[in-house]
């Protein structure tokens, strides 16, 4: 049994988006700063492949939530990622003609999200899984909190997560706003609730798919 992990992602309603190309651009950017950051638990680059999608795979999920944030957060526009933990065929040393269980559970995964209209969606293995649906159910609340929010606290709260050491104080300072300000925003918004939420999916990927 193997534990490497493929994502994949998709830009939703791409055909309706503005700006395309800054979006891609930036799209490009922010799957190279992660390249750049996680060099020892990535397998296979993360690149945009056909269309409006893009892939990449990691040694084990412990980094999934991780990317996955940065991807959200930086690129600005909503997206479907689909996560398959599993095998990873690769015939070539070049990243060519590759296959396995986590690259076909990565595209169920996907488009489980696009028809369940769910933002991430994972999957370990073809027989239902205790874990999975933990995880998928901790992602699912997650996502109902956040599509309560305003623009302002998706805003702060996004910047957040890229500066998770920030005080108050820093973080609304950036915005330009008092830290009672900021603090009133994120409690608003059920910060809280999600961070608890987002630190248990973390050491669900890190500790319950070990070899």
């Amino acid at each position: 049994m193997s534990n490497e992990c493929v994502i994949i992602g998709d830009i939703k309603s791409s055909r309706d988006l503005n700006g395309w190309r800054d979006i891609f651009v930036t799209l490009e950017k922010v799957l190279k700063e992660i390249n750049q950051k996680f060099p020892d638990d990535i397998v296979v680059s993360f690149r945009p492949t056909v269309g409006d999608e893009f892939q990449g795979a990691l040694i084990n999920p412990e980094k999934v939530y991780d990317i996955y944030t940065i991807i959200r957060s930086k690129l600005q526009v909503d997206i479907y990622c689909g996560v398959g933990i599993g095998d990873i065929e690769k015939p070539f040393t070049q990243e060519m003609g590759m296959r396995g269980s986590a690259f076909y559970r990565a595209r169920d995964t996907l488009e489980l999200c696009k028809k369940k209209k769910r933002r991430i969606f994972i999957k370990s293995s073809d027989a239902p899984n205790q874990t999975d649906t933990i995880i998928n159910t901790l992602l699912r609340f997650i996502g109902v909190l956040e599509n309560s929010w305003t623009k302002r606290q998706r805003e702060i709260a996004n910047y957040y997560r890229l500066h998770p050491d920030y005080t108050y104080e820093q973080l609304g300072g950036n915005f330009g706003i008092t830290k009672q300000a900021t603090s009133q925003i994120l409690k608003a918004g059920n910060w809280e609730l999600i961070a608890d939420a987002e630190n248990l999916v973390k050491i669900l990927f890190k500790n319950s798919y070990q070899l």
